[in-house]
């Protein structure tokens, strides 16, 4: 009853957390409609900061939930394998499914690097006078933090591609739309880190300009 809880528990809050990551990537390629509509964008979150930390509360509570119960369901799958037979999944295992942990831990590191960089300005202090159209292409202008950024979503990939499947799976989704569930998940896991990657790029090559 546990294992299944924590497993529901995963796949709720991993879902939670796509819902937020759709919403995230179409307020930021607003950049792409110049700085005007960029900066009201922002502006127009902080004139709500009720309903802005109501979602962030809500996204610290989806984090949490979903990295304690990926390590507990890491750790009963670890504790119930035989050696040999987990070698041997292993084997047949995609790349996605056998980094989901390792993969979930990187973009934590990735989530608190993106924090310090846009929301709390640590990583580029002496921009701190710009608008977030301005500091948001200055910044992108340095190669460690796009190549940095463009790593992440190659990170990001691999966990949607195969935690959409695993969730809808969870969900009781019958094996007859296995495959096309799995299918629909690479396919928006694709279209996501493109979305995303397609900024840090666009600056970086010039296409937008501060």
């Amino acid at each position: 009853m546990r294992l299944i809880s924590a497993k529901i528990i995963m796949a709720l809050s991993g879902l939670f957390l796509i819902v937020f990551i759709i919403g995230h990537l179409l307020g930021n390629l607003q950049i792409f409609l110049g700085p005007e509509v960029f900066n009201a964008y922002s502006e127009l979150l902080r004139q709500y900061p009720i309903t802005l930390w109501s979602v962030r509360i809500l996204l610290i509570a989806a984090f949490a939930s979903h990295i304690v119960t990926a390590i507990y369901l890491a750790n009963v799958n670890r504790q119930a394998r035989p050696i040999n037979y987990s070698q041997k999944h292993n084997v047949k295992a995609s790349l996605a499914s056998r980094t989901m942990l390792s993969g979930g831990l990187v973009l934590l590191a990735f989530l608190l690097f993106h924090l310090a960089h846009l929301t709390w300005r640590w990583i580029f202090p002496s921009y701190d006078y710009l608008d977030l159209y301005q500091f948001t292409v200055m910044s992108f202008q340095t190669w460690w933090v796009t190549l940095l950024y463009i790593i992440a979503q190659g990170a990001l990939f691999l966990h949607l591609s195969h935690g959409f499947s695993s969730a809808a799976q969870t969900l009781s989704v019958t094996r007859w739309h296995a495959d096309c569930i799995r299918r629909v998940g690479q396919a928006f896991a694709i279209i996501i880190a493109l979305g995303y990657i397609s900024i840090p790029l666009c600056i970086w090559i010039g296409l937008l300009h501060a």
